[in-house]
């Protein structure tokens, strides 16, 4: 989800004569939250510490779409890391999991603002090799809750699909023989025994 324009605390330091801008990234793995920024050293924001990533981070721009029925998405790359890191990463199975980037303003006297550009969840991590003369980098792809709905389901209503996901249930063993049953609507053959009284 997107949210425009910009808060008045973010716009407010942004008229100041030494302000700095940075992207903040939250990405919540399996084996904790990774927080970082795009400037470099520590900033601190709500008593959480974002390690800065410098030249390293990179955001990929968010196109403006006028169709409000498509997804959106944002990608997130951290280059020049080790291969344990990447390893670690792509084992962490994050799909699914919680992300979020943020645009925050902040000045030399500590004062900050920052407001949320993109929240959603995290796709699965890609990485890229570069070999002994480039960088390594990984990239994870924070989407919105427009993807879900455009992939197809994994679940099937049937039986057997039904009792892999819950052990002794047979909610679902008497559909195939309803879907061959012959029905006859308002027909006496079939309609119950009702009796109705004043």
């Amino acid at each position: 989800m997107i949210n425009f324009p910009f808060s008045d605390s973010v716009i407010d330091l942004m008229s100041r004569p030494t302000v700095r801008i940075t992207y903040a990234g939250e990405l919540d793995f399996k084996e904790g939250v990774a927080r970082f920024h795009t400037g470099t050293g520590p900033l601190v924001i709500n008593g959480q510490t974002y390690e800065g990533v410098g030249q390293f981070g990179d955001v990929e721009s968010v196109p403006e779409q006028l169709n409000s029925s498509s997804p959106m998405s944002v990608t997130l790359t951290l280059s020049g890391i080790d291969a344990q890191v990447m390893r670690d990463t792509l084992q962490d199975r994050c799909r699914g999991r919680p992300g979020r980037l943020m645009l925050v303003a902040y000045d030399e006297d500590g004062s900050y603002a920052a407001d949320i550009l993109f929240s959603g969840t995290m796709d699965a991590a890609s990485m890229s090799y570069g070999g002994n003369q480039g960088e390594n980098a990984i990239s994870v792809e924070l989407t919105d809750r427009m993807v879900d709905w455009r992939r197809g389901g994994t679940e099937r209503w049937t039986d057997e699909n039904h009792r892999a996901r819950r052990q002794g249930d047979r909610f679902f063993s008497v559909v195939a023989q309803l879907a061959e049953w012959p029905i006859y609507w308002g027909g006496a053959k079939n309609a119950p025994p009702f009796k109705y009284s004043d």
